[in-house]
């Protein structure tokens, strides 16, 4: 069974029930981009009421060119519910604690954010009892070249397992470590012999520079968070539809199965949940603010050349442990 088509939809209501905002699917499956609204100020609570429908229908949101303040910033992701810190705090922003600075931009030879971030296949934080529900991420400063995300739509990923599948993984929970992926840099499948170089070039650069310094934030955790035991395929919170709940890096093992079974089972799910012909490609632009259901999607962040400044925002919001 494969997700149903989106389509372009404007709401026709009253003047303050978010009726203005019109939508414009990103993909046949997956993701939509909503226009109509403007952030930096505060949105009506029938805006935000439409914005959390749309949100929980298309999955992953965007509103383009969004000149939002990090207070502004704040005040919206907080109509998806309560910003919980990030578990590492070394990269949050200095007057606002709630954004974690994701960046490649170095000053004085220090990182200004976290680097390398999330460059694999995953939803967020799912290595807690509780990981997040909501992520959202702000362009501050966006790439000419390279920085894009990618997102895959986890229920039509469960929906067209096989039968002996979905029997084998339903009721079952993978085991999720919290392992740092600090210098893989792409979760890109369709990578360029070019960007592969790249890539290698700037782990060299990164690695020499790690083995003359004291150990990274990211580093210190590494393996040193208690390990979570998850649903295999969860069952969403909101829409109580069954969803793949995946992390390809953090899950090291499924319980009730051996590791030769459960190991190549949990690539085997990432690998065909994340078919090219089946993710969303993200483009950013400057001020691009996107939203993705941690419940439904999982996704993942692809090269940045060095030379190429991004500065992204990110919060997130609490979450429930998952059934």
């Amino acid at each position: 069974m494969q997700a149903e088509p989106m389509r372009s939809d404007t709401q026709q209501e009253g003047p303050n029930s978010g009726a203005q905002i019109h939508v414009e699917p990103l993909s046949p499956f997956l993701g939509a981009e909503i226009s109509g609204v403007d952030l930096s100020r505060a949105v009506t609570g029938g805006e935000a009421a439409r914005i959390r429908e749309l949100f929980y229908r298309h999955q992953v949101i965007a509103i383009r060119d969004q000149d939002v303040a990090p207070e502004a910033f704040i005040r919206f992701a907080e109509i998806f519910g309560p910003i919980e810190p990030f578990f590492i705090g070394a990269y949050n922003h200095l007057q606002h604690p709630q954004i974690y600075v994701l960046s490649n931009v170095r000053k004085e030879g220090k990182p200004i954010g976290r680097d390398g971030a999330g460059t694999h296949w995953h939803s967020d934080s799912t290595f807690v009892e509780k990981p997040s529900s909501v992520t959202l991420l702000h362009g501050v400063e966006v790439p000419a070249r390279g920085g894009d995300t990618l997102f895959a739509n986890m229920y039509d990923a469960y929906d067209r397992l096989d039968p002996d599948t979905r029997a084998l993984i339903d009721g079952r929970r993978a085991v999720h470590r919290y392992q740092r992926k600090e210098f893989v840099f792409s979760g890109d499948r369709d990578l360029s012999e070019e960007e592969k170089a790249e890539i290698e070039d700037l782990k060299r650069k990164r690695l020499a520079e790690e083995a003359a310094a004291a150990p990274s934030p990211t580093q210190r955790k590494s393996n040193a968070v208690p390990e979570q035991r998850h649903p295999v395929a969860r069952t969403h919170p909101v829409t109580g539809r069954k969803a793949l709940y995946l992390n390809d890096e953090m899950m090291v093992g499924i319980d009730g199965l051996e590791d030769g079974v459960a190991r190549p089972l949990l690539r085997r799910l990432c690998e065909e949940a994340t078919t090219p012909d089946r993710v969303l490609r993200f483009k950013w632009r400057k001020g691009d603010l996107v939203a993705w259901d941690n419940a439904s999607v999982i996704h993942t962040a692809t090269f940045t050349p060095p030379d190429q400044p991004r500065i992204m925002h990110r919060l997130t919001v609490e979450g429930t442990v998952p059934v």
